[in-house]
């Protein structure tokens, strides 16, 4: 009998990260009816941005006040990840056919683990990135100044031409800079914003006055002013957090597994129940699947976004007429996926005590199958489906016996369940409820 219960332990555990890598295909799925094959590299990222953040500010610390800032850090490489891979892959083929999108995800999927693979131990690319938010949040900050719609539908890219040329022109500038110069000095820092600030905002003017005819929106000049100094200002600090930060720490390889930051508290010495084991991590893994499904229903019944989001899984189209913002809805479904799968990398972390660029890849099948089994489209669904296949692997590794037994053979039994449920109960154990709209 301690065995079995020995075995549940296991199963429940391994269900629980499951459950939490599913929820995301299904809350997304619910949405958009897309099959993120990538989700489970947002996992993967997940945990490479709490080790990241762990090697920057935390390296040989454990006290367990690190764990919440190690998950923050994890969130913001998914989110990031979720966001980006939704306004650059998906939301140009959201009326396309939908083999389309599958086949962009699996793309994306290879990419991740390519790019983890060969960049992770060399942070140089990070300038690119640091170059891509300069823009951004230049642009962001002339919008604010200006106080106008730049958002029209016929002539938005004109509307937007005068802060994006000056935004463009101060990272332009900070480049050539930095590529004579690469030493981080005040002076120095001091000259290239003022300067990169001057260009970019006479770059921004001279665009201004190129796309004034096909403008609907006139951008006045102190918001170029702004929008070029914001964005030469964010490069020069990313170019100190690089050169003061990034370059002062050892990269891992990520070509090999990588240990994870062991934890005081919810890593150690396992807990002992009777006859069962029950290791600190796993209560982690248990703890935060049932927060996060508690937060979860909250977010989606009692909120105005949860609300919005459940009228556009109905029907996109009249959730538009009623003035909701379908594009807005969308990128929030991709953000909650994106932040239970980072908490889901941390959790699988500080189980297995390493990481690598690959464990994205079977997790996310797992979780895919999870969610098919509790009825995609449906979130509690992909609780229980998470719950029941992590129980169903852990009871066959024990329990069948001879050659088709242990553990060797749990990632068949668990598509094997696949398989059946979708022979004989396609929409899943708790029935899907999903609006079909193709």
């Amino acid at each position: 009998m301690d065995q079995f219960f020995q075995q549940l332990v296991n199963g429940l555990t391994l269900g629980s990260l499951y459950a939490l890598i599913a929820v995301g295909y299904t809350v997304v799925y619910g949405i958009v009816q897309l099959i993120n094959f990538a989700h489970g590299e947002v996992f993967m990222i997940g945990a490479f941005g709490a080790l990241t953040t762990y090697l920057l500010f935390f390296d040989g610390e454990t006290g367990l006040w690190i764990l919440p800032i190690m998950i923050v850090g994890a969130m913001i490489a998914s989110v990031g990840t979720a966001v980006l891979m939704e306004r650059v892959a998906y939301r140009p083929l959201r009326n396309a056919p939908r083999l389309a999108p599958l086949i962009t995800a699996i793309g994306i999927s290879v990419f991740l683990q390519e790019f983890i693979r060969l960049f992770y131990e060399e942070p140089a690319w990070t300038v690119l990135v640091f170059c891509g938010l300069a823009i951004f949040v230049g642009y962001l900050v002339g919008g604010a100044v200006a106080k106008t719609d730049l958002n029209h539908p016929v002539s938005k890219w004109y509307d937007r031409g005068p802060l994006l040329g000056a935004t463009a022109g101060a990272v332009a500038l900070w480049i050539v800079a930095r590529l004579m110069e690469r030493d981080v000095n005040l002076l120095v820092s001091l000259a290239v914003v003022v300067v990169g600030a001057l260009v970019g905002s006479a770059i921004g003017w001279l665009t201004g006055l190129a796309v004034r005819r096909n403008a609907r929106s006139q951008v006045p000049v102190p918001a170029i002013v702004a929008a070029a100094a914001g964005a030469a200002l964010v490069a020069e600090v990313g170019w100190v957090i690089f050169k003061k930060l990034l370059t002062s720490i050892e990269w891992p390889s990520a070509k090999l597994r990588i240990p994870f930051p062991q934890i005081d508290v919810v890593t150690g010495q396992a807990l002992t129940v009777g006859g069962v084991t029950i290791q600190r991590s796993a209560i982690f893994t248990v703890a935060a699947l049932a927060v996060c499904a508690v937060l979860l229903w909250f977010f989606i019944n009692r909120t105005r976004l949860g609300r919005g989001m459940q009228a556009v899984s109905q029907d996109p189209d009249t959730a538009r007429l009623m003035g909701i913002n379908v594009d807005r809805i969308i990128v929030v479904a991709f953000i909650l996926g994106a932040v239970l799968a980072a908490i889901a990398g941390v959790s699988q972390g500080l189980q297995n005590t390493n990481i690598e660029f690959r464990m994205g890849f079977l997790a996310g099948l797992k979780a895919f199958t999870a969610a098919v089994l509790g009825g995609i489209g449906n979130i509690y669904g992909a609780v229980v489906g998470g719950l029941v296949l992590g129980v169903v692997e852990a009871m066959a590794t024990q329990y069948i016996p001879g050659q088709f037994g242990g553990s060797t053979w749990k990632d068949v039994w668990a598509f094997v369940i696949l398989i059946l449920v979708l022979v004989f109960r396609p929409q899943g154990l708790l029935g899907a409820r999903v609006v079909d709209r193709a």
